[in-house]
């Protein structure tokens, strides 16, 4: 991240548009509010992965919810690494001290609300995998009529505007494979509807436990998360309004990733105390971290979305929220091949710009390209 942005500016946006935010001590989380499992291989995950049940966990999660952002009329012309991938999320630490990274969960409007059932997508493998985020869930909805678990919104004049949610710092329990694999009896993969219906041992052969099996020089594992909900459902070719709420979401989730990489790294300060500003500047704080998002097939498999158009609106996003590098997972290289034509309708729209990029004509070049939309895939 750059460090041509006015601090008192940034922090009167967040100020704006900050809507809430907790801190959650993880043990205390855990104990107050366990996983309520419905589904038993993830039961035996967890139990797994937490033998020692609240005591396994370590660490703070930070929690925040944003209020979407307005899109900005154009951005000056920049640069921005992008990298494509055929794999699936790995929750990589930062190369270095001065990195924050961010990964997707490809979230319902209600977060982390299908975490315990039988189905194994990335919402809920990401839950599986980082179990505070299932307490979370259960803590954020104990109280009556709140909003607090929603990534969008209806307002009264019919509007639904997009409310992303930001954890800072939930910690990593296992890795769970669900490649398919004849040798260890996962015949069909453990991905989706697989994963319920799967023998326990070959479960249990599955999960790789970070506290016993994977060397990581006796650190733990933390991860930051976006949680934000895409369109779904559609039909036909993707009209301007929906390239544009695309945009808007992804941009919301982006820019918030920005900010609270500032709040990581110190240069921002938090407090959750009512009494108190809730975001400060430090002073003697100068250097803004590098940021980089994780992410991948975003809203293409139960809502149907198209790959190549919701990749190349992610990178675009990412470019107008000064992200400074995007990773995209695309689990698989039939997927690979649509998320790089995303990216090509993606370099082709920046090549044809001189200084300046317009948000506006680039969502109209995108419409006229007809993008159309898929089927729901059950997962």
């Amino acid at each position: 991240m750059t460090n041509n942005i006015d601090i008192a500016e940034t922090i009167a946006t967040i100020d704006k548009h900050l809507e809430s935010h907790y801190g959650f001590d993880a043990k205390e989380l855990v104990m107050k509010h366990p996983p309520r499992w419905t589904c038993h291989n993830k039961r035996l995950v967890y139990n797994l992965s937490c033998p020692d049940a609240h005591d396994s966990f370590r660490g703070k999660l930070e929690y925040s919810r944003w209020r979407q952002f307005k899109l900005p009329k154009q951005i000056d012309k920049r640069e921005m690494e992008i990298e494509i991938r055929d794999d699936m999320f790995d929750y990589v630490p930062p190369e270095d001290d001065n990195t924050v990274v961010w990964y997707l969960n490809f979230a319902d409007c209600h977060v982390f609300g299908y975490y315990s059932g039988r189905l194994l997508a990335q919402d809920e493998l990401q839950c599986l995998e980082h179990p505070a985020l299932c307490s979370l869930r259960e803590s954020l909805s104990s109280t009556p009529f709140s909003s607090a678990t929603l990534t969008t919104i209806h307002t009264t004049d019919g509007l639904t505007l997009a409310t992303p949610i930001l954890i800072r710092g939930v910690q990593r329990r296992c890795r769970i494979k669900t490649d398919r694999n004849d040798a260890e009896g996962r015949y069909g993969g453990l991905y989706g509807n697989q994963f319920a219906i799967a023998k326990p041992e070959v479960v249990t052969r599955a999960t790789e436990l970070f506290d016993k099996r994977i060397e990581n020089d006796g650190n733990e594992y933390f991860s930051n998360i976006i949680a934000m909900e895409a369109p779904k459902y559609g039909s036909g070719h993707y009209g301007y309004g929906t390239i544009k709420k695309i945009l808007s979401t992804a941009y919301t989730g982006f820019l918030a990733a920005r900010y609270e990489s500032l709040v990581e790294k110190g240069v921002l300060l938090r407090s959750h105390d009512p009494n108190n500003q809730h975001t400060t500047h430090n002073p003697d704080t100068a250097a803004f971290p590098k940021v980089i998002i994780h992410t991948g097939n975003w809203g293409c498999g139960a809502y149907g979305g198209s790959i190549p158009i919701m990749a190349t609106l992610q990178f675009f996003a990412a470019l107008v929220a000064g992200v400074d590098k995007v990773v995209y997972h695309s689990a698989g290289v039939p997927s690979k091949r649509q998320a790089m034509h995303g990216l090509d309708v993606y370099t082709k729209y920046l090549d044809s710009c001189e200084e300046t990029v317009d948000i506006d004509k680039f969502a109209a070049a995108v419409e006229k390209m007809k993008f159309q939309w898929g089927f729901s895939n059950g997962t």
